[in-house]
């Protein structure tokens, strides 16, 4: 193609197939990021559905033992645990002692569809005054299809100065997969 004069200019002016191509260029040079990328969040979220493993939101049911906490304690309560990669968890509950900032926790795989955690919570009073720590440990089995899982939940309560106190709150936890639900 000969690239045709503009008479008024005297400059090179651009065919309409010369400002198709470069406007097809254009085009896929902003769209390429997104075409490379795709793959990898479909692999990311096949991996998340088909995981067995802890990796996402939950939500949990927990129901303590009568006989490890004093007369009067709720005895159940829910919680919210995020399990991220490489190990770190964060959780939240509506049981005793609840308020206070979140628990901050690890996690191991320690079998087949098998994880321990240990985390830990700010103990704080009504005016949030520190008042101690409580770590919790978990021992949690998954189920095949990765989306519940059941376990045991132990408590040991530490006051500001590390004494630990004698009550254990120990007890069961049941916990779903918060699932995915697009508006569309």
């Amino acid at each position: 193609m000969t690239n045709m004069l503009n008479q008024s200019t005297g400059q090179p002016r651009r065919t309409k197939t010369k400002g198709f191509i470069l406007a097809s260029l254009i085009a896929g040079a902003l769209a390429l990021p997104f075409i490379l990328s795709a793959p990898r969040v479909q692999a990311e979220t096949e991996h998340r559905e088909h995981s067995r493993g802890p990796l996402g939101a939950w939500i949990v049911q927990v129901a303590l033992d009568p006989s490890s906490v004093p007369p009067g304690t709720p005895l159940n309560f829910m919680s919210l645990i995020t399990f991220t990669v490489g190990g770190g968890y964060v959780a939240s509950n509506t049981g005793p002692g609840a308020g206070g900032p979140p628990s901050q926790g690890n996690w191991v795989q320690t079998g087949d569809n098998k994880v321990a955690g240990t985390e830990l919570r700010f103990g704080l009073d009504a005016a949030h005054h520190f008042t101690g720590i409580n770590k919790i440990r978990e021992s949690l089995t998954f189920n095949e299809e990765g989306d519940e899982f059941t376990g045991s939940v132990q408590v040991d309560i530490f006051l500001p100065d590390g004494t630990l106190l004698p009550i254990h709150p120990a007890g069961t936890a049941h916990g779903t997969r918060i699932a995915i639900e697009p508006l569309n």
